[in-house]
This record gives C-alpha cells, sequence and structure tokens, in this order.
C-alpha cells in the first residue's frame, strides 16, 4: 500500500492577527513564491501589502487606477500561504552538519515569535519543535526531547499536531525492555505515519537500535532507506548516508562506504551538508581530506555563513523539503 505525504515547504492556514503578524515578518525575506491572504469574499491579497491593525488587519490594494484600504479580521481568511522561516531551515541542515548545539540557538531565535502560530494546524511551530527534540536528542539530551512532547505548549496544538509530538516521542524513547520490542513497536508505527519527516526519522533510529544490538548489516539496510525512499528530506537523507557508510566501515567494508559518501557529493554538488560529508570521508579514507575536490563557492559561502554568523543565511534550494514522497511497504 502506497501513502503519499504533503509537501512542507508551503502551508495553507487560517492565521490569528498576533499569528499573522510574527509569522509575516519572519517569511517575506525568504519567499520563492507568492505568499497571499485569501478571504472569504474570494478576494486575494499579496502577503507583503498586509500588516497588522489592532485586532485584525489593514491591507492597501490597487483596483485598476483606484487605491483602496481594506480593514478585516482572522474570521475573514479563508487560508493564508506563509513561507518555512530560514532560521527553521538552518537548524535542521545544522543538526544534520553534525552542529545541534548551533542548531538549538537558531531554534531560540525563531520559536517565540512562532508560537502564536500553535493552534493552527500543521503550522512551523510544531515543526520547530521536532528539530528541536531531535537537536536536543542527538546532542544527548534525549530527556529533555522528550518532555517538549509533554510540555504546557503542546495543549494549544491541533490534535494532529500534538500527535506529531508524541509518536516522535515513542520514536525516541530508548527501549525498556528488548530493543526487539522497541523495533517492532516503530515498524508497527511506521504503517501509520502519515508525515514524511517523522517516518524518515524512524528508520533511522530503527538502524541506531539494530546497530545497538550488533545487526550492522540490518542497519545498515535500514539507514539507507531514508536516502532511497525519502529523498526530499534531505536533512535525513544525508544522516541515512552517512550512518550507513560508518556501518560499512564497520562490517569491513570502508570502500564502499567510501563510494556511498563520493556518489553522494557527485549527486549533489552544492549541497550544503559537504562539510559533514568530508568529514566521514576523511574518517573512511584519510587520503581523501587532502585530495578532495575544491568545494563549490555557493556551497562553501551557505556553510560558513551558517556556521559562523548570527544573521540568517540563504540556504541553497536542496536544503528546502521537497515534494510529497510515496512510503514504500514493508
Amino acid at each position: 500500500m502506497m501513502k503519499f505525504f504533503p509537501t512542507a515547504s508551503f502551508h495553507s492556514h487560517v492565521l490569528t492577527p498576533l499569528g499573522w503578524a510574527a509569522c509575516l515578518c519572519l517569511s517575506l525575506g525568504t519567499a520563492r513564491g507568492q505568499q497571499e491572504f485569501e478571504l472569504k469574499n474570494g478576494l486575494k491579497i499579496p502577503a507583503e501589502s498586509v500588516r497588522a491593525a489592532g485586532n485584525g488587519f489593514t491591507a492597501t490594494i490597487t483596483r485598476g487606477t483606484a487605491v483602496q484600504t481594506l480593514n478585516f479580521t482572522a474570521k475573514d481568511i479563508v487560508r493564508a500561504k506563509v513561507r518555512e522561516p530560514k532560521e527553521l531551515v538552518d537548524a535542521r541542515t545544522l543538526v544534520a552538519n553534525q552542529k545541534p548545539k548551533v542548531a538549538l540557538e537558531r531554534l531560540d531565535k525563531v520559536e517565540a515569535t512562532l508560537l502564536p502560530l500553535r493552534s493552527i494546524p500543521d503550522n512551523w511551530w510544531v515543526r520547530s519543535a521536532l528539530v528541536r527534540m531531535d537537536a536536543l536528542a542527538e546532542s544527548g539530551k534525549s530527556k529533555e526531547a522528550l518532555a517538549i512532547a509533554t510540555s504546557g505548549s503542546v495543549a494549544a496544538l491541533s490534535s494532529e499536531d500534538a500527535e506529531l509530538l508524541r509518536n516522535f516521542e515513542t520514536i525516541l524513547t530508548p527501549p525498556t525492555a528488548a530493543p526487539d520490542e522497541k523495533i517492532e513497536a516503530l515498524r508497527k508505527l511506521d504503517k501509520s505515519l502519515t508525515d514524511s519527516w517523522l517516518a524518515a526519522r524512524l528508520w533511522l533510529e530503527i538502524g541506531n537500535t539494530l546497530a545497538n544490538q550488533g545487526k550492522l548489516e540490518d542497519a545498515v539496510k535500514a539507514w539507507m532507506r531514508v536516502p532511497v525512499f525519502f529523498p526530499a528530506e534531505k536533512d535525513l537523507a544525508v544522516r541515512g548516508t552517512i550512518l550507513a557508510a560508518r556501518g560499512l566501515q564497520q562490517i569491513k567494508a570502508p570502500k564502499d562506504g567510501l563510494k556511498l559518501l563520493e556518489d553522494y557529493l557527485s549527486d549533489h554538488l552544492t549541497t550544503p551538508y559537504k562539510q559533514a560529508i568530508d568529514a566521514e570521508r576523511s574518517k573512511l579514507d584519510p587520503k581523501s581530506a587532502t585530495e578532495k575536490a575544491p568545494e563549490a563557492p555557493e556551497a562553501a559561502a551557505a556553510l560558513e555563513a551558517t556556521a559562523e554568523t548570527t544573521a540568517t543565511p540563504e540556504v541553497p534550494a536542496e536544503a528546502t523539503p521537497g515534494k510529497s514522497e510515496a512510503k514504500p511497504e514493508n
């Protein structure tokens, strides 16, 4: 049975006044597509013309030669298209580049502003919460990660978004009994997931659990499911590739692991994850550290800005969540 997942790049929300004002200021600088309000009367208003005003909004639009000012409230809005904040894209990229602490700093800059949006279904705050849980887990702070799923902020979420956090809590929870039981539980959960990022992250965790059991060949297969079946989840696909390369080294197949990494770079010439890939290449083959090809200027600039500046960098298109993915049968 094939399952398809919605893209994470563009969301349509019915926004609260405070929520829209917050999201608008974050999103306008990075939009690559039209952002707009759609009102119940069918009117579509470019987002850049909208300003928060008291308990509602005001917009100045031009109709022919006439300039008109409109005032409306959240109840008048059918939907609004809002781009993902750059800080959130950055954070996901930083976790993949094995810099979870810096990722948490990025999230600190944006989460307070996204908080008013959390009552809107499939909002960017819940996505930020998922990335925060992931970054904390990668930093060795599993208890803090799990606590997010039961925090007070969750009460304001839609039932679907609250379930996302609960499912990620299940994925990150260490096995309390035999590891095989956790793997079985995750495989069962996989059949019910409809979120592609979460499904991809689940298979990373299955691989991690198998590796902790010493079942490295099975772990490599689990990790490789991510780049194969969820390539649009680029931050997780590269992590699956790196973990699989490490696993191949441990089962005495370092050349296969090195080829896996080199093939990744060949397929992604301007990837923002080149730094992480090169680090793994140097571990598998120290010669690669001195013989690697020069880094593409665009990728180098993006990585330098992401890692070293406090300003939000321009993120290559590759770092933006991709199109819907078909979920494989187990």
